[in-house]
């Protein structure tokens, strides 16, 4: 893992603009499962269109960029991650698996933040883009309470749990669905972290 200074020196983040929406939706593209021969590497489970992106901004999802720190390449988009505050019933928390519930009430509380992607464009993968889009998420959001869902069944993505774990998130629990998008048996699991 590469020290957060180190990489501070060479990316910045910040909140991503209209302009960066075209190059998020080529990065999220790129890592699409179908597309994707190399599910090694980890993998979204479906494309994205710009329509798209601007809903969930209108529905307060936020959009986080690292960029090169070098000015001439300050427009280029090396990674993304997408941030919401979700609005969690009782119902919800009823259908998660629980290896350790916890968590429960830091889920429910206003300090609760969803990443619900974290993708680097193909060319900068294994450079530190998503440790440091994490590191300075953690930053800007000092106090909050982190989690994602990451499918486990009836494919894994592998990387992107051992990811997180290198990042402090621990598994907490397991949403089983019996059909979601294409996949029969589907399963995905929460992973949580608190800074």
């Amino acid at each position: 893992m590469k020290p957060i200074d180190n990489l501070s020196s060479q990316f910045n983040f910040r909140e991503a603009n209209p302009q960066d929406i075209g190059e998020i939706i080529g990065i999220h593209n790129s890592h699409v499962r179908e597309l994707n021969a190399l599910n090694s590497h980890g993998f979204l489970l479906a494309a994205t269109t710009e329509q798209e992106i601007i809903e969930k901004i209108n529905h307060q999802t936020q959009y986080f960029v690292a960029v090169h720190q070098d000015l001439e390449k300050n427009n280029k988009v090396l990674g993304f991650l997408a941030l919401s505050k979700p609005k969690i019933s009782p119902e919800f928390l009823s259908q998660i698996i629980w290896k350790d519930d916890s968590c429960q009430n830091k889920i429910l509380s206003d300090q609760h933040l969803y990443i619900n992607i974290v993708a680097t464009h193909p060319e900068h993968m294994s450079k530190g883009v998503a440790q440091f889009l994490y590191k300075s998420l953690y930053k800007t959001f000092p106090n909050a309470f982190f989690s994602t869902f990451i499918v486990s069944q009836p494919i894994s993505n592998s990387r992107s749990i051992l990811f997180h774990e290198k990042q402090g998130f621990y598994w907490v629990g397991t949403l089983k669905r019996e059909s979601f998008l294409e996949f029969k048996n589907y399963e995905s699991v929460l992973m949580v972290k608190e800074i």
